[in-house]
């Protein structure tokens, strides 16, 4: 159970100026340009190549490999920050993964530093080194390449390579979970390499042990080699802190020199014993883990349940004053800011202006189901008011039966305040989801966001919830050109599900889509399970896995399905342009005979020049995803149900279920400039809606929004879904109430996941045009934040089209002619 002792939860009495050092290092952050980092690229391949054709398992080489980049990782300090460690060389690095997507920049070496959307500064010599000496090793050892030989370039992973109908992204990362720092805070990672010591030796050595036994021990020495990296991270920091503690002349930086060089000798080797200690060993395990994984996603999960006991004791015995734990907060906060990804230029039309989405997860209730929010909770919810950068991704969780009003009030007045963040989820509902998928209550009831808006089980479960996002809008048109996209040409892409044109009624169009979701969710599918055993071959994750519960009492790694709950994720883009669609064939082909199906597909042919009046009808007469129109809520949920029943029918290469989700990054906008016209009137090139958001301008009245957007079962949702709010502006106590009460009622319908950007259209028109007036504004993308002058052109035109409504009237804005 939580307990708050603030009398003023809004902790106004701190801001920047009172906490000058946090204002010092956010100052630094925002002014630092981001920089290609090779250090990881350099010694792992290093290492890898040396032990070729060693003989030794897969599993203890890259142990091995992390280790010895760990060990030989460059101990940094580049500000005044009061934590040590950092996740690349530079003060704000892209790390490259050439294992993953790390060789997709080959091709602009020469030219990512002057790019024009966000350049990442790169050394000749860095250059070189990467081109002449890492690139070359990995061009068919990466994981990508390495399944493409094995599988012999698969169907899958032609149609996943087109990058208009799915992506895998297990081609890119398998970072997104949340570890279980507690047991590495409570113990120490020594205890850990002593248990897995243990389990080894519990094993014996014997020449008739079975294959089973001989991969547990192979899992358990990989475990002690990876953790021992992380040891000698640590006490190499110690080290150079000291060093630098000895020389330096200012008093205030010599002795946070000392102390850093202190608490790096005690952990996270052994347990933390006291608040200071815990943020810098959860820290440094942080970094560790993106020397094995890449730097996408990698969650911290519940900090102000993880931490609290730390904080409770320290402020008890009079070691600690909140000044200096929210100082300890913020300086986490700006470390989860040191590292960006690497994003070639093409790749920015999809997911540009995207962080790494470490997400932080607050409130709540806890494991037994009681209210879990406590004085932490307030200082992380004023932390990120003060701070208001991209990452880490905070996201408040309530429980409206057990968390009290002002804290939801609270929660309401920081997204007022930094106008995107937090986002807000539903405990109610989101217990109740996951245990339908066979989480246990206790565990549920502990549940963390992941990235954007996942859900998982912090150190139990591991969900690869990003594992598919499938492009729905895809298959839409492969069944209107029966199984051809217009922008793949006269390519036979799927297997024919009959001319639209012969249909005489709307069942038979839906079963042709049906047909054509299942080809394409099939394909997914298997792309998933093949790279994911390829993985199994090639990329274990020893490191990972000893922060997880079942992988050390199992023996095997999270990859071979070690946790306790194995789920992939399979989030679904384009939804509302989908259901839209499915509304307007129905309604103006079949039930008003407005056109026929072969009217209509020349209309879209037309991108609807010369076919205005029915344009106009389907645009403004059909009906809309997010109304109280019976066409539109039954094609929703017979939607969903449909995408929900066939991912649960399928088994993971880990033992566990497909998830769907609605969550899109950047991706609606991305996808939605390289499709054509679509029957909900929308025009060739436009964005598509975000998440499961209704699409913009179609819902005239927020009421409706949140009641039929919450009313989707949301058991056909366990992987999570964005809904994306805008009002230009609140003002006050009581609009702040009027947003804490909207949220609550949308939970009441049933609604998952909500966040907001309170800016109007004007506003960000404004800084479209004039980025250099808005330098840090902050927007709410898709289930994480970006700076606005990062996204590209397309993600910037869809979050200015975003419908906005009255707080007041709850009634829709009209978009004004000129953001169009």
């Amino acid at each position: 159970m939580g307990t708050v002792t603030f009398e003023d939860i809004s902790l106004n009495q701190f801001d920047l100026e009172t906490l000058p050092l946090l204002k010092k290092l956010r100052s630094q952050l925002l002014n630092t340009k981001p920089e290609v980092c090779i250090e990881r690229a350099r010694h792992v391949t290093e290492y890898l190549q040396s032990t070729e054709g060693s003989g030794e398992s897969m599993e203890i080489r890259y142990a091995r490999a992390v280790n010895y980049f760990l060990s030989k990782k460059e101990a940094l300090f580049f500000d005044e920050n009061l934590l040590a460690g950092t996740t690349t060389c530079k003060a704000f690095g892209a790390p490259v993964y050439p294992e993953w997507t790390g060789l997709t920049i080959w091709p602009e070496l020469d030219t990512i530093s002057a790019r024009d959307k966000n350049p990442l500064r790169l050394s000749p010599q860095d250059a070189e080194e990467l081109n002449l000496g890492i690139y070359p090793y990995w061009l068919d050892n990466s994981i990508l390449e390495y399944a493409r030989k094995k599988y012999n370039n698969p169907e899958c992973m032609q149609l996943m390579q087109k990058i208009v109908f799915f992506i895998g992204s297990k081609a890119g990362c398998i970072s997104h979970t949340v570890p279980n720092f507690k047991v590495a805070l409570e113990k120490g990672l020594a205890c850990l390499i002593d248990q897995a010591a243990v389990k080894e030796a519990e094993l014996g050595r014997s020449e008739s042990a079975s294959a089973e036994d001989e991969q547990k021990r192979r899992f358990y020495q990989a475990v002690q080699i990876a953790l021992q990296g992380i040891i000698a991270y640590a006490r190499n920091l110690s080290r150079k802190a000291a060093e630098l503690a000895a020389t330096e002349q200012d008093p205030g930086r010599k002795a946070n020199f000392e102390k850093m060089a202190q608490i790096c000798s005690q952990v996270p080797e052994n347990p933390a014993r006291s608040f200071r200690e815990a943020v810098n060993a959860l820290w440094i395990i942080q970094v560790a883990l993106h020397a094995e994984n890449i730097n996408m996603a990698m969650s911290p999960g519940r900090l102000d349940q993880v931490l609290y006991k730390y904080y409770r004791d320290d402020i008890n015995r009079g070691k600690l004053t909140v000044k200096e734990a929210m100082e300890l907060i913020g300086c986490l906060w700006l470390k989860l800011n040191d590292n960006t990804n690497l994003v070639p230029e093409t790749a920015e039309e999809l997911f540009g202006g995207a962080g790494t989405a470490p997400a932080v997860t607050v409130g709540g209730v806890d494991e037994k189901g009681e209210d879990a929010v406590n004085d932490l909770t307030y200082m992380m919810l004023r932390v990120t008011e003060l701070l208001q950068t991209r990452d880490p991704s905070l996201n408040a969780r309530y429980h409206y039966e057990v968390n009290p009003e002002t804290y939801r009030n609270r929660v309401a007045g920081v997204i007022a305040s930094t106008q995107c963040v937090p986002a807000v989820h539903n405990d109610v509902v989101d217990i109740r989801v996951l245990e339908n998928q066979g989480t246990k209550l206790e565990h549920a009831s502990d549940y963390a966001v992941i990235g954007c808006v996942e859900l998982g089980v912090p150190g139990r479960s591991y969900d690869a919830p990003s594992s598919i996002m499938l492009n729905l809008v895809s298959v839409l048109e492969l069944a209107l050109y029966n199984g051809k996209r217009p922008i793949t040409g006269d390519e036979e892409i799927s297997p024919p599900t009959g001319e639209p044109s012969m249909f005489e009624s709307f069942e038979q169009f839906w079963e042709a889509f049906k047909n054509q979701l299942k080809y394409v969710m099939g394909q997914a599918i298997e792309f998933n399970e093949l790279l994911g055993k390829a993985y199994q071959e090639k990329l274990p994750s020893p490191l990972l896995s000893a922060f997880f519960e079942g992988p050390m009492e199992k023996g095997k790694d999270l990859i071979r399905g070690g946790a306790l709950y194995n789920s992939s994720g399979a989030t679904n883009i384009g939804f509302a342009d989908t259901v839209d669609s499915l509304n307007a064939i129905e309604q103006a082909v079949f039930i008003d005979k407005k056109c026929s199906f072969p009217q209509l597909l020349q209309a879209l042919k037309d991108d609807f020049k010369g076919h205005d009046p029915l344009h106009q009808y389907l645009k403004n007469k059909t009906p809309k995803y997010g109304t109280d129109h019976p066409v539109a809520r039954k094609n929703a949920q017979n939607l969903i149900k449909f995408i929900f029943d066939f991912y649960q029918e399928h088994e993971n290469y880990r033992g566990g279920t497909y998830r769907p989700g609605y969550w899109t990054m950047t991706n609606h906008a991305g996808q939605g400039k390289l499709t054509g016209a679509l029957p909900n009137g929308r025009k060739a090139h436009e964005v598509f809606a975000s998440g499961i958001t209704p699409v913009s301008q179609a819902t005239e009245n927020l009421g409706a929004c949140l009641r039929n957007v919450g009313s989707l079962e949301a058991r056909f949702i366990p992987s999570g879904q964005a809904l994306n709010l805008k009002f230009p502006t609140l003002t006050g106590e009581a609009d702040i109430k009027r947003l804490g009460e909207a949220i609550e009622a949308y939970f009441k319908y049933g609604g998952l996941h909500v966040q907001f950007n309170i800016m109007s259209y004007e506003m960000l028109k404004e800084a479209k045009d004039n980025p250099e007036k808005y330098p840090e504004l902050l927007v709410r993308v898709s289930g994480y934040s970006a700076y606005f002058n990062d996204l590209n052109e397309a993600m910037k035109e869809e979050i200015i089209s975003r419908s906005a409504y009255d707080i007041r009237t709850g009634q829709a804005i009209p978009l004004p002619e000129s953001t169009d």
